[in-house]
């Protein structure tokens, strides 16, 4: 899939110290009550909590001046979703469909109509998509990831950006999944090698000019 939204200001001189949030997957099929994944009988709980601390993050980025990039799971059509409509045969036909209630961003997120949008047709944001390009343009070294579904789309997301050098950050309560066993096992596994899982005030400080440039010395 081609990444919508990628006209962003190229920082790019060899540095890379800037920190990006990347919102993976709050969608309203995803997410909402109402959406394919709850009525198929995955459900994500607190998602109005969810959503309020994906905002501090937010908060906190714009405020420090740093990227927000938004990445949506979308398909243009029914072939478009491959294997994953054989094992998810509730998606075979409907859910995550370009231009639907259900691909679109859930209601109560601080999106900005200036916002860098990727869209992915599979679990990694990276897979096929302009992210790494995009952040290397804007200069970021690291990631702080948040979003859904923690043992999917999150973890896919953050090993790829471990094989690219990125540093990635997880904040525990800015992630969610469908299973609670899954979900926790997901964040320490994440947690060896591949990320720094943290609270979510030490992500949100991750933002900040000093803290952006105390990582970029460490690394």
């Amino acid at each position: 899939m081609n990444t919508e939204r990628t006209t962003v200001p190229d920082s790019r001189d060899g540095t890379t110290t800037r920190t990006a949030l990347v919102v993976v997957d709050m969608q309203n099929d995803f997410c909402d009550p109402s959406g394919v994944f709850a009525r198929a009988g995955l459900r994500v709980d607190a998602l109005d909590t969810l959503t309020a601390h994906i905002n501090t993050l937010i908060a906190a980025a714009r405020a420090a001046g740093q990227p927000v990039i938004w990445v949506r799971m979308e398909w243009a059509d029914d072939a478009a979703v491959g294997l994953l409509a054989q094992r998810s045969p509730f998606l075979r036909t409907e859910g995550l469909r370009e231009g639907t209630w259900g691909a679109a961003v859930v209601p109560g997120l601080d999106q900005l109509p200036d916002d860098t949008v990727v869209v992915k047709a599979r679990f990694s944001a990276f897979h096929r998509t302009a992210l790494a390009d995009v952040l290397e343009r804007l200069g970021v070294g690291t990631v702080v990831v948040a979003g859904v579904r923690t043992d999917f789309c999150i973890e896919s997301t953050v090993r790829d950006a471990f094989f690219r050098d990125l540093h990635a950050i997880v904040p525990e309560e800015a992630v969610a999944g469908y299973f609670e066993e899954l979900h926790h096992n997901s964040l320490r596994l994440m947690g060896t090698v591949f990320a720094e899982v943290v609270p979510l005030e030490e992500a949100a400080g991750a933002f900040a000019p000093a803290a952006v440039e105390a990582g970029q010395r460490c690394r």
